[in-house]
């Protein structure tokens, strides 16, 4: 399915990436996954490890960096582009959850570190990497949640919905802006329920369905999707697009 193509997956190590990066390798690309710490990459190798095969494993090529800082991500893209090839396609799946009781117990800095490792990542990662799947006709997945057109009180998750209902705005005017060129954008907003990069009991649908999902997006099967906003609440969507996980 995608067989001899470059995948770089921004949050790649966290609980949706880590799904979306298996389903990537099981598929046969080559996945580049960048993150800021090597201890971060070595734990994330492991826990690949125990769920994949060598062969698959082998196809995974990890960096060191900052994709959400500008100067980062340029140099993240120069490594990828040298080492693996240049991306044929990106997933992009970021932010991080910053805890607050409620809006008005929050405060204007917690607001500051969601927006960017939500928002502002998201439109670090997109300006670094669109251009060059622009020149070439690749894709591009935007991975969103529900909470960014449903809000969902307490915990922080209103400070998520702000972010990512920007996010979603994001994905709509780059599609708008790129819809003459040869490059799909594409919003994949998840319904999985997971933590610890373990789909939860109350999850509407298990993360390998997003990672398949993520997988069917960037590859050539997908055409026709972009500007396309999806909404993978079932497993019977995986189903209208051919998709079989093999899993209980």
């Amino acid at each position: 399915m995608l067989s001899g193509k470059t995948v770089a997956v921004a949050g790649g190590t966290g609980n949706v990436g880590t799904f979306v990066v298996r389903a990537l390798l099981e598929r046969g690309a080559n996945v580049a996954v960048p993150s800021r710490t090597e201890e971060k990459l070595h734990g994330f190798r492991a826990h690949l490890a125990s769920q994949i095969g060598e062969d698959d494993l082998g196809r995974l090529h990890t960096f060191v960096g900052d994709v959400a800082d500008e100067v980062g991500a340029e140099h993240l893209l120069g490594q990828i582009t040298n080492d693996v090839g240049a991306p044929d396609a990106v997933v992009a799946t970021l932010g991080r959850l910053v805890p607050a009781q409620s809006l008005l117990d929050a405060r204007a800095n917690d607001l500051q570190q969601v927006l960017q490792s939500y928002l502002i990542a998201h439109f670090v990662v997109a300006r670094t990497f669109l251009p060059g799947l622009k020149a070439r006709g690749g894709a591009y997945v935007f991975v969103n949640g529900p909470l960014a057109f449903d809000p969902w009180k307490g915990s922080g998750a209103d400070l998520v919905s702000i972010s990512t209902a920007g996010q979603h705005m994001l994905f709509r005017a780059l599609a708008q802006e790129l819809e003459e060129s040869d490059v799909r954008v594409v919003e994949l907003v998840s319904h999985a329920f997971i933590r610890d990069r373990q789909t939860q009991p109350s999850s509407a649908i298990p993360g390998e369905a997003v990672g398949a999902f993520a997988a069917y997006l960037v590859s050539q099967a997908a055409g026709g999707t972009h500007g396309k906003s999806i909404r993978l609440r079932s497993m019977e969507q995986l189903e209208e697009v051919g998709l079989e996980l093999g899993i209980a």
